[in-house]
């Protein structure tokens, strides 16, 4: 490019940037304009500019409206009269008729209220119908109470690519340094980008040169030109990939650690508090209506019941409590988590879970003298769907608990679930007989009491807590009180483990399945965490972090967990206890 052309360009530069610095109305027909719109103000700001309209922007019923005439004016768009309709204006894809309280926007006939309003004689138009008919991009601001959007003009001619720019924070890395990227890409008419990368991580552990890539697409489809940087990666140790994952991954995150079982085990002081654990799993899949399990009880319990529909007709799970005596007593539900009309096993076991742990008392049941009332009916189960139910109950003398399934014509001929009849066509239905995989009783040690002490674990090193094996961590011993049949609970599912961390400061905490397919929760310092965030965890050498207390002033001496195995996964599982080693320290491991 010669002298003279490189001056017209620069000449050429220079006045499209004038022009949009200085934008007036009509320059919003030439490049795109950006708008922001205060509400119940007379000003707005054109690409940075104040400008006077004579009508505010408005929130009316939660929508935030123009004045149509204004906006026409400040974007220097043609506002249409329609001669067949007196008061008909064309904007657009948008035509409104205030008189017949209609409006078309894109060809689709619609009331006037949907699109906006008349107020004080001024017409108004929600912003998001105005995203739609001239293609805008509308973006309101309740905290400001400003309405901002963005017009790019129909262009003639070949339309302009977006532009893909970034920076890094520095040009030489460490192995296993974090790597800090600045992207700025941009749109020349505003539309939005999206990023796409080739070449990046999170930190890099093979030393040498590494190239970045980004190329980014806006809203319509259009690509930038590739853009690159090359930066290099230094044959010096800063982080282990587990310390990296460990120190800068987001809790719910997996990451790869192939030596998890060689961690060694920690003993726990233990002790369990002798809440009665009524467990109803038994059959699991449910062939016909009858009496799955009961058991009388005094004072408080715990109810967990885990069942599908093996019926060719739909049918619900009804339990039932019972006053054995002549003198009345209560109930009353402390707690209640359920998931129901599934098949999907993950969601039954996680949400009923989560249902369980974030639930607060019920109210309180008074029963009088031999009197039975329903404690929990579940929605109708399709042949096949399933549900997990878990409740926690407290009563003032001994109350028995029946567990029914009933399918729905006979359900329905109960009209009245708290009459005598009923409790006489109950006990007539035959008591279904456990199946060979699963497991029903009362079971005594619901709540298990576990103190760890993290004092001896060094930089690099990692420890591992685990729960459901039978062996480091006994399953409890109950009975079934039908058939008097003694069982071991394997998996100590419904217990809650409560674990008491001390010396956890400059640890990581993360979570590991053993058994096979897990899909859960974990309570951390009274916070709740999804085991995982979405799907289920299958992989021994993935372990998904769930806390991590290593830096800050919120540095905690001691973590509070509770845990409760989820019904539907597998056991045994690994809680394990990371401290990673210092930055700069090199790729220690330690056992």
């Amino acid at each position: 490019m010669g002298p003279r052309r490189l001056l017209q360009f620069f000449l050429l530069l220079a006045l499209q940037v004038f022009t949009l610095a200085s934008a007036s109305p009509s320059s919003c027909l030439l490049a795109a304009c950006q708008l922001f719109w205060p509400l119940e103000s007379g000003t707005v700001f054109i690409n940075g500019n104040p400008s006077t309209a004579s009508a505010p922007a408005r929130l009316l019923e939660g929508r935030a409206v123009l004045p149509l005439r204004e906006l026409a004016r400040l974007l220097g768009l043609p506002l249409e009269s329609i001669p067949s309709v007196p008061d008909g204006v064309r904007l657009g894809g948008l035509e409104v008729y205030p008189s017949l309280k209609l409006a078309r926007l894109n060809g689709k006939q619609l009331e006037l209220k949907e699109v906006g309003t008349v107020e004080g004689g001024v017409l108004y138009v929600a912003a998001r119908s105005l995203e739609v008919a001239l293609g805008l991009r509308v973006n309101f601001d309740p905290t400001q109470r400003l309405v901002s959007l963005i017009y790019s003009p129909p262009l003639a001619d070949t339309p302009r690519l977006p532009v893909a720019r970034f920076a890094t924070d520095k040009l030489e890395y460490r192995l296993g340094e974090p790597v800090q990227i600045t992207d700025y890409s941009y749109d020349p008419d505003g539309l939005p980008v999206y990023a796409r990368w080739s070449g990046r991580e999170e930190a890099y552990f093979t030393p040498g040169p590494k190239t970045l890539t980004l190329t980014v697409t806006n809203s319509a489809g259009r690509t930038s030109q590739p853009y690159s940087l090359q930066i290099q990666v230094l044959d010096q140790p800063y982080l282990s990939p587990r310390d990296y994952a460990l120190r800068y991954f987001s809790v719910g995150r997996t990451f790869l650690d192939g030596s998890v079982m060689t961690y060694p085990a920690l003993t726990p002081e233990r002790q369990d508090d002798p809440l009665p654990l009524l467990l109803s799993n038994s059959p699991e899949k449910v062939p016909t209506s009858g009496l799955l399990y009961e058991d009388a009880v005094p004072g408080s319990a715990r109810v967990l019941a885990y069942h599908s529909n093996g019926l060719s007709v739909p049918a619900r799970l009804l339990l039932i409590a019972t006053n054995l005596s002549n003198t009345p007593q209560t109930v009353r539900l402390l707690r209640q988590g359920s998931v129901a009309s599934t098949s999907v096993v993950a969601l039954l076991g996680q949400v009923s879970l989560l249902d369980f742990l974030t639930s607060r008392p019920a109210g309180q049941l008074a029963l009088g003298g031999n009197e039975a009332l329903p404690l929990y009916l579940s929605p109708p189960l399709a042949p096949g769907e399933g549900l997990s139910v878990q409740l926690d109950v407290e009563t003032s003398g001994t109350v028995q608990l029946s567990l029914y399934m009933l399918e729905e014509p006979l359900l329905s001929s109960l009209s009245n679930l708290s009459a005598p009849e009923t409790l006489d066509a109950l006990r007539a239905l035959p008591v279904l007989e456990p199946d060979s995989a699963h497991v029903r009783g009362t079971f005594w040690g619901a709540v298990r009491r576990l103190r760890l002490d993290l004092s001896g674990l060094e930089p690099g090193s990692a420890r591992r807590l685990v729960l459901g094996d039978n062996l480091l961590d006994p399953a409890l011993e109950g009975r079934d009180a039908i058939s008097g049949n003694t069982y071991r609970l394997l998996g100590n599912y419904g217990v809650t483990y409560r674990i008491s961390v001390e010396n956890a400061a400059g640890t990581v905490g993360a979570f590991v399945p053993r058994g096979g397919l897990y899909s859960g929760a974990i309570r951390v310092n009274g916070l709740y965490v999804e085991v995982p965030q979405s799907g289920v965890l299958v992989r021994g050498d993935l372990p998904m972090i769930f806390y991590r207390n290593l830096d800050g002033p919120f540095l905690s001496p001691r973590m509070e967990l509770e845990f409760i195995p989820a019904p539907g996964s597998f056991l045994p599982v690994n809680l394990l206890f990371y401290k990673p080693a210092s930055p700069g320290s090199g790729p220690t491991v330690k056992r």
